[in-house]
């Protein structure tokens, strides 16, 4: 249960962080007569970003309540890696062999930091 709430936790974080994202793109290009947070507040992608991150919230508040914080937080650096496929799947941003090697590294922690 508890890998299926972090499991949750995560994928909820990582599609807000990409909808955010979006609706910062689109309110660049349709808000310069209204500036950038009448923007942000008129494209739909904000508001589902926000209760995607809301809900991510209340999903960790039930991790929390049943995992020990310093055994479930590592688990939330694999939403860099997430978000990371996602920006390159979904929006096709490019990515570095730097940003790979540090995904490595994410991985390498988390796996050594869950034994």
């Amino acid at each position: 249960m508890d890998i299926l709430l972090i499991s949750a936790t995560l994928l909820l974080i990582t599609t807000g962080q990409i909808l955010q994202k979006v609706a910062a793109d689109k309110a660049a290009q349709h808000s310069a007569n209204i500036g950038m947070i009448g923007g942000l507040i008129r494209q739909h992608e904000t508001w589902w970003a926000v209760l995607c991150l809301a809900t991510g919230m209340a999903f960790w508040m039930a991790v929390l309540y049943r995992m020990e914080v310093s055994q479930a937080y590592p688990y939330l650096g694999l939403g860099y890696v997430l978000v990371l496929l996602a920006s390159r799947s979904w929006l096709n941003e490019q990515i570095s062999g730097g940003r790979w090697f540090g995904v490595f590294l994410i991985i390498c922690g988390i796996t050594i930091l869950s034994i």
